[in-house]
């Protein structure tokens, strides 16, 4: 397994950024005298921290290394800042357009990833969970699955915010990130206007916990698929909007790729 953490240079965001990146290289086991080969070009997972996040986040809070490793799958975990995976044309900051095209063509120049559609996936969690979903969605032609593990779906409650000093209620801080808070439904933020208008929609696999504040917002979400006859696993499961959730369903998620 090789862990490589630094800095890239991207045009979207005109500057430079961090990312990780876990690769699944050949598996020496000295003690064993054997070593496991990965097949080549890896298959890939974009994985989307939340709020307050960063790159090295699940590498402190989760098992995702040693899990890639052992199912032979690269995942790249870019810095998202609180951005909520958005282009911000005013900061010159296209969070979408990086995590969605840019970071892909720069990860596979520089490392052994496939190309192919079938074998590139994203995923996040809380606010990566809604950047994953409307990001996979939005460049639905470089995904073939988005994974969301507890989302942050919250475009249709923070139209409603007022003022506050606190970051998570505080309607400065979401018209900064999303503009015009009135003007997200039916547009390419709301993710239920990109379901209605996605002509290849990847697969969708959805974990919330029963008493994670989000919950309801992942029920309604997945009732909306439904709604539209769109087959996709959600998953409600005891928990709470906690790393403990997250580490476990991430790997279910990956489960799904690897077919373990």
């Amino acid at each position: 397994m090789v862990l490589f953490r630094g800095d890239i240079k991207c045009r979207s965001l005109q500057r430079r950024t961090s990312i990780s990146v876990i690769l699944p290289a050949d598996n020496i086991h000295f003690l064993q005298d054997s070593e496991e080969i990965v097949p080549k070009p890896y298959k890939t997972l974009y994985l989307l921290h939340g709020l307050y996040g960063s790159d090295d986040i699940f590498l402190a809070n989760t098992s995702i290394q040693k899990f890639a490793e052992d199912h032979g799958i690269a995942v790249v975990i870019p810095c998202g800042e609180n951005s909520f995976y958005l282009d911000n044309k005013n900061a010159h900051a296209y969070y979408g357009e990086y995590v969605g095209e840019e970071l892909l063509e720069i990860t596979r120049n520089i490392f052994l990833l496939s190309h192919k559609r079938e074998d590139t996936f994203i995923a996040g969690f809380s606010m990566g969970g809604y950047g994953a979903v409307r990001n996979g969605l939005k460049y639905f032609e470089n995904f073939s699955k988005i994974g969301m593990i507890s989302p942050a779906l919250i475009t249709d409650d923070i139209v409603h915010f007022r003022y506050d000093d606190n970051v998570l209620r505080s309607r400065d801080y979401y018209e900064s990130v999303f503009g015009n808070l009135d003007e997200i439904r039916n547009s390419d933020k709301d993710p239920k206007y990109l379901i209605d208008n996605c002509p290849n929609i990847p697969d969708i696999y959805m974990a919330c916990g029963r008493d994670d504040f989000l919950f309801e917002k992942s029920r309604d979400f997945h009732d909306y698929l439904k709604s539209k006859d769109i087959e996709a696993t959600f998953v409600e499961a005891e928990g709470e909007h906690t790393w403990e959730f997250c580490d476990k369903y991430i790997k279910e998620f990956i489960k799904t790729i690897t077919g373990d």
